[in-house]
């Protein structure tokens, strides 16, 4: 994802918070011609202390006014969220752009307020009373256009790249709606996924002929979350894995994914001595597993990730034996709960004849 469409990113991770704590069902992003772009929040992302004003908490976060930046992360950071919005990321949203304007709703009433280069100007719409309350009362709407000193060409924003991350937003935070508009080509793309992981892994596996539903495993290991769906399919050019480690994309080969094909691996193997079929070479390797599994797959730290490398608290060896051991759990029950997929599928897995 390019830069620009990282400041894009900052802001929809606003709604990963808000949609997490049950205070969003909605996100919208809109990109304009003249290189701009509108984030559209229907409740405001963040708790609100008793007796802050969630203006001025704002406006502080935007200039960095009053703001401890070497401090913890705010009351109410979901777990597993390696952000240190709203109190850092918005402000350098701020800074790093030409012109910004944001206009919030809470407790019927209306806040604008214009920047330029990250500072403060007096605008005639900043105390427009035309600001129609939402009809949930509650709102954001932050409309930036990244510098272009600061940015290399293209002006504009990567259509598949913002896209892709909503897609997999939609999935790892169920509980909104994320929609994407780009007012000069008029495409348009919205993602509601109400079973998150499953709904995507179904999606993918849908043309390659899966062997049952979506299996879903939701559990915890140590001080990680772990959240999986899981098919087996017949055709194994479809097969694929992904996933994210607090939120952020994972490369293939890590910790997690090795834990996983090792848990895979021993109950296959386990399940075939359990029913006195004979053993097979190389047909439980990492390669074999691959080509028929679609699998979607989040891991979250228990602990507020602030600051610091984002997989480190999950890269460990630790972690990779603790998922092996539930994710060996899980298959095992799976597959003796469904004897006809596990037959079919220990069939396609039994390696060449010789």
């Amino acid at each position: 994802m390019s830069g620009k469409s990282r400041l894009v990113e900052s802001l929809l991770m606003l709604g990963v918070m808000g949609a997490r704590d049950s205070r969003l069902r909605e996100v919208s992003a809109a990109l304009s011609s003249d290189g701009a772009c509108s984030v559209v929040f229907d409740g405001l992302p963040w708790p609100t202390p008793t007796g802050v004003s969630p203006f001025a908490e704002l406006e502080s976060w935007l200039t960095f006014v009053n703001v401890d930046i070497a401090g913890g992360p705010p009351p109410g950071m979901p777990h597993g969220l390696f952000l240190q919005t709203p109190c850092i990321d918005l402000g350098l949203v701020n800074v790093l752009s030409s012109s910004l304007e944001v206009i919030a709703w809470s407790g019927g009433q209306s806040w604008r307020r214009t920047f330029r280069e990250g500072l403060p100007v007096e605008s005639p719409r900043d105390s427009a009373p035309d600001l129609a309350l939402p009809s949930s009362g509650s709102g954001l709407r932050i409309t930036f256009t990244p510098d272009p000193s600061i940015f290399d060409p293209p002006q504009e924003f990567s259509w598949a790249g913002v896209t892709e991350r909503l897609s997999a937003l939609s999935a790892l935070a169920p509980a909104a709606t994320w929609r994407l508009r780009d007012e000069v080509s008029g495409r348009e793309v919205s993602f509601h996924r109400e079973h998150g992981l499953a709904d995507l892994c179904a999606e993918r596996a849908a043309s390659s002929r899966p062997l049952h539903e979506p299996w879903v495993l939701n559990g915890r290991v140590g001080e990680t979350q772990v959240d999986l769906a899981l098919q087996w399919v017949e055709d194994p050019a479809g097969a694929s894995i992904l996933s994210w480690a607090n939120l952020e994309p994972s490369p293939r080969g890590g910790t997690h994914h090795e834990g996983l094909f090792r848990g895979l691996r021993t109950v296959l193997r386990d399940r075939r001595m359990a029913l006195g079929l004979p053993a097979v070479s190389r047909a439980f390797s990492n390669t074999a597993l691959s080509e028929r599994l679609m699998v979607v797959m989040s891991l979250r730290s228990f602990s507020i990730v602030w600051r610091g490398p984002m997989f480190h608290p999950l890269a460990t060896p630790e972690a990779r034996g603790d998922i092996s051991r539930l994710v060996r759990g899980w298959m095992k029950q799976a597959l003796e709960s469904h004897p006809e997929v596990e037959a079919r599928l220990l069939g396609l897995l039994r390696g060449p004849r010789p």
